[in-house]
């Protein structure tokens, strides 16, 4: 147990519904922070469904914390652009290999169930346990614990109370209708035919691609394998029907620019791209992540980078406040960062959707003569690299505030932005050693010299660290100069949270208002004691 960790008791353990990537990866959060699990999922414990196969830049980042990111990395395969092409013109494509701020410059391209092995071993690692073909089939949330009634695989059924209850049960979430919560939307359905085959033709190896004509659109991802991700429009479909071989070498014989011959699919279905958001992602003891709190167009691939996203913001500060090293008051946070976060991605994937399906000729040229100007300034790689990324994921509390851009910034680091490369504490990969370590389970106070670094400088850090320290650790990360186009050439203490995003910025470095701001931002007041919370 390190310096100022704590140990937990707890009467209940925290119920996760939904044993998806999503639900995995914050069951995983909280195990590795030696809190008590169940997880639970109606289906069977595998499938060979794949709906989500593409793992950006930032979710890698973050699944460092849970130690899987780097085996995720050589199992799937690295996507090194994104391609646009409209008829048979390349329009520009996303460069994912220039990104400079992530030790993770690619997509990656995984079927989705090997990324559920890949995060169950972990799980299992940490001493969990998925019980499959486990439903929850009541939910009282009335009292000062949520009560829930599982159903087994026998049918037989079983009453259970939790400390806290999370909802990752997908769209059909039975969480979010059990707690009366509206999926409220809006637009309408556009509809995707979408499976997984082999896939013979002069393909870019190492790029995902999307292509576009008046005969609809189609999206092309390569597994690495000689397999590919296929997904075409379709404009009417019956859900129950699974789309035949046919109807996608069709489309890329209609749509794709360059011969493409598609084998036997493994498996297929339809995908309704809605745009859906629950009402509120917390009621009481119980939140919502993933799916089951938001769906939106599969345009960019961003719902289970989305959802990880969600598991993650709420892990750190479910587990930091079950341990006693931060504040309830963080939890109220959760609903509105991760809510302005869906809402953005909803509205982006929803542009990307009905960019690629216009038809218009006016519309189509204007679409195309954007994209090309955007692709020659500099723009598209600029700007929407980052965003595809996820790297510009901001939780500003003044959303005006809130700029696209971060990677190629002309002013330092803001509150609530990313600090780029930040490396969990107890991850020892010597590849990432050049970049600072931040807590796992409380705030960092990284001190940054600017240029101003000397004798007096280590005595001020020093008298930090024997005011804050161990409870809050204070690195001193003046060494590292590539942070300096982030952090400014003036002094600062950056309070940065467990998932690497900042939390408060002080010039002063004063102790006594560095203890005032770590409590407004969220560090428990009684940090010195064990932690008991049943």
């Amino acid at each position: 147990m390190s310096p100022g960790q704590h140990s937990v008791t707890a009467s209940e353990p925290v119920l996760v519904v939904g044993a998806g990537p999503v639900g995995m990866v914050l069951a995983c959060d909280l195990l590795r922070q030696q809190i008590p699990v169940r997880i639970i999922d109606a289906a069977p414990s595998t499938t060979v469904h794949s709906r989500a196969v593409i793992m950006w830049p930032r979710s890698l980042e973050l699944m460092r914390r849970i130690g899987v990111a780097d085996e995720l990395s050589r199992t799937g395969k690295h996507i090194d652009a994104v391609s646009y092409y409209s008829g048979s013109r390349r329009l520009g494509a996303i460069e994912m290999s220039r990104l400079d701020d992530t030790p993770y410059p690619y997509g990656l391209c995984t079927p989705q169930w090997k990324t559920e092995d890949v995060i169950r071993k972990r799980l299992v690692e940490l001493g969990g346990h998925v019980e499959s073909e486990t439903s929850l089939v009541g939910l009282d949330n009335s009292g000062d614990r949520p009560a829930a009634t599982l159903r087994r695989p026998d049918g037989t059924t079983e009453e259970m109370r939790a400390s806290w209850l999370i909802g990752a049960d997908g769209s059909h979430s039975a969480v979010r209708r059990l707690l009366g919560i509206e999926f409220q939307g809006q637009g309408a359905d556009v509809l995707f035919a979408i499976g997984d085959g082999p896939l013979d033709g002069p393909l870019p190896p190492d790029e995902m691609v999307y292509c576009y004509n008046a005969g609809g659109a189609m999206g092309l991802a390569p597994f690495g394998d000689g397999t590919f991700r296929v997904a075409c429009s379709v404009p009417v479909w019956n859900d129950e029907d699974a789309p035949p071989r046919e109807l996608f070498q069709e489309n890329l014989d209609r749509v794709v620019p360059f011969p493409a011959k598609l084998g036997e699919l493994k498996w297929t279905t339809v995908f309704r791209a809605r745009r859906r958001t629950a009402a509120t992602f917390r009621s009481g003891r119980c939140f919502l992540v993933g799916d089951a709190a938001h769906i939106f167009s599969a345009a960019g691939s961003q719902g289970m980078n989305t959802g990880i996203q969600d598991a993650v913001n709420l892990g750190w500060k479910l587990g930091g406040l079950i341990r006693g090293t931060l504040d309830a008051r963080v939890l109220h946070s959760y609903d509105p960062e991760r809510r302005h976060s869906a809402e953005r991605v909803s509205l982006v994937t929803a542009k990307q959707t009905s960019w690629g399906l216009v038809q218009q000729p006016a519309k189509v040229a204007l679409r195309d003569t954007f994209v090309r100007g955007a692709g020659v300034t500099g723009a598209f790689q600029r700007l929407v690299a980052p965003l595809m990324s996820q790297l510009t994921v901001n939780y500003a509390s003044d959303r005006e505030n809130v700029k696209a851009d971060i990677s190629w910034r002309l002013r330092p680091l803001g509150v609530g932005e990313r600090l780029p490369v930040f490396v969990p504490d107890g991850d020892e990969d010597a590849g990432h050693s050049a970049w600072p370590t931040v807590a796992d389970d409380r705030l960092t106070v990284l001190a940054w010299a600017g240029g101003s670094r000397g004798v007096r400088w280590e005595e001020r850090c020093a008298t930090l660290r024997a005011a804050l320290a161990p409870h809050h650790p204070v690195r001193d990360v003046s060494a590292w100069p590539a942070l300096k186009k982030f952090l400014g050439s003036a002094p600062r203490a950056v309070v940065v949270r467990p998932d690497g995003h900042i939390a408060a910025i002080d010039p002063r470095l004063d102790p006594v208002r560095l203890r005032r701001t770590l409590a407004r931002v969220g560090a428990s007041v009684t940090a010195d004691t064990d932690a008991v919370i049943g």
